[in-house]
């Protein structure tokens, strides 16, 4: 409809580092990574908060400072997980694994976006395109996940 939608992206960006830093939160039991989820989580939406309420127009622009920071944080989230997944049981490995590649690719993707803006609509059209695709990437990594850990199969008595 031609209006201004940018304010949806914080609330998508923030909202996945919230709800992931819990995930993670939950997975991790070593008190030092603890500890840094907790600290990270603070100063990140804290320097969102300052940041917000200094230059409020940021809301309505696309803001490279948060997509990197709650990207980045989330990345370091998941090689935690990895890191203690050599020792313990592969628990959501997929689920991280998907996480970790979408992270990567996406936050690459979001930080050449405004790049790739100045330049023909065909090409900024390729960045959104690459972007879709390793979100449904990320989602397939979930549902292998779900099948190998969850999904059970009745297995019929032959007598």
């Amino acid at each position: 409809m031609g209006g201004n939608n940018l304010y949806l992206s914080h609330i998508y960006f923030i909202g996945q580092f919230i709800a992931l830093s819990f995930f993670y939160l939950q997975l991790v039991k070593d008190p030092f990574q603890q500890k840094a989820i907790k600290i990270g989580f603070v100063l990140v939406l804290s320097t969102l908060v300052i940041q917000y309420s200094l230059k409020p127009e940021m809301f309505f622009k696309f803001n490279l400072y948060e997509i990197f920071i709650t990207s980045f944080l989330l990345i370091i989230y998941a090689v935690f997980h990895f890191y203690n997944m050599l020792d313990e049981k592969k628990e959501f490995y997929f689920i991280n694994m998907g996480l970790l590649l979408y992270l990567f690719a996406s936050t690459i993707l979001f930080l050449i976006g405004n790049l790739t803006a100045k330049f023909s609509k065909d090409v900024s059209l390729i960045t959104w395109m690459i972007n879709a695709i390793l979100i449904i990437v990320y989602h397939l990594f979930f549902l292998y996940e779900w099948k190998v850990s969850y999904f059970r199969t009745k297995t019929i008595n032959s007598n």
